[in-house]
């Protein structure tokens, strides 16, 4: 498994027509390392209970739906998880897709 915080390259998310705030705390948060250990933690938690879905990963971490959502696009980006199918989370009663741990074979 590839260790996110091994990489320091975190390639910008933020789109040219988001408002200058966003690019701003994407910078922010990638060179304060907290993008990185944010990430690093999610994945962890992926890996220890594969297939759980966005909110529980959320309320596992303690970062919160919306910064978890972040991170996991980013390691879906990176190759690092994927989304598998949705399920109803208990949380909320909606739909939420799950999220699995990608094997990187070197």
């Amino acid at each position: 498994m590839v260790n996110p915080e091994q990489q320091l390259f975190w390639p910008p998310v933020s789109r040219r027509e988001n408002p200058e705030t966003s690019h701003e705390a994407e910078a922010v948060i990638t060179q304060t390392g907290k993008r990185q250990t944010h990430a690093a933690k999610v994945l962890e938690i992926i890996i220890d209970h594969p297939g759980l879905v966005t909110g529980a990963i959320g309320e596992m971490s303690g970062l919160g739906q919306m910064e978890t959502r972040k991170r996991l696009s980013d390691l879906k980006n990176r190759g690092l998880a994927r989304q598998g199918q949705p399920r109803i989370w208990e949380g909320s009663g909606r739909k939420q897709v799950t999220w699995w741990p990608v094997e990187v074979i070197d």
